[in-house]
């Protein structure tokens, strides 16, 4: 089974190379971005510590969206008609899931840095900070990776990312934010102690929705 997945993660990485486009889009949309909201608070600049997270948090969603959501998009019938004889569900899906936690968490990694440089490095906490990163990657691609298998077998249908999406990521969002407005403090695991578990909770939610869902949608 690990063998099926690393070949997959490696397919996966070889067409990322081969085309790049959605990588570099992703990279120019969240360094555009940046720079308007770097140029829209001059002279004063951006000090404000909710703001500052909350735009973050908000900027890495519509970039994990654009990304992340495509996973099946990019994939033609002939090539899942045989993945269907070759792999079985959980390995497709658990290979789908570690590559788009990795594509986000490196997009996210990217995003701290640019922020830190041309809007001002106000975490104090960066350790813990750099491991919510990890966290919230890892929830909204699991958020994202299931809704777009699911919006993939309804005729392609990119809406239902938007309908069923949202009410999902919502919370997992506000969270997010919630627990970064520490980071910028000084550190306090009781003051984030149930949020964490709460994410913890989702991630474990989403993950078992995914694997029983996707065999079903991949059965049919």
């Amino acid at each position: 089974m690990i063998n099926k997945i690393l070949t997959i993660l490696q397919k996966e990485i070889k067409i990322e190379f081969s085309q790049g486009h959605l990588f570099f889009s992703v990279i120019l949309y969240i360094v555009s971005s940046t720079y308007v909201i770097y140029l829209s608070f001059q002279p004063r600049g951006l000090f404000d510590m909710e703001t500052w997270v909350s735009i973050f948090w908000i900027l890495i969603l519509y970039g994990s969206i654009t990304s992340v959501s495509k996973s099946f998009f990019q994939e033609s019938s002939k090539r899942n008609f045989y993945y269907y004889y070759v792999f079985s569900a959980d390995e497709l899906i658990l290979s789908k899931l570690i590559y788009n936690f990795l594509f986000l968490a490196g997009i996210s990694s990217f995003t701290f840095i640019i922020f830190s440089f041309l809007l001002g490095d106000i975490i104090i906490s960066k350790t813990f900070f750099l491991s919510l990163l990890i966290l919230g990657s890892l929830s909204i691609s699991n958020c994202l990776t299931l809704i777009s298998a699911i919006s993939y077998q309804v005729e392609n249908n990119s809406l239902i990312i938007s309908i069923l999406g949202f009410p999902v990521i919502l919370p997992i969002l506000l969270i997010l934010i919630r627990i970064s407005k520490i980071s910028s403090v000084d550190f306090s695991w009781n003051l984030i102690r149930e949020d964490i578990y709460l994410l913890i909770l989702l991630n474990v939610i989403l993950l078992s929705l995914t694997k029983v869902l996707f065999s079903y949608l991949w059965r049919n």
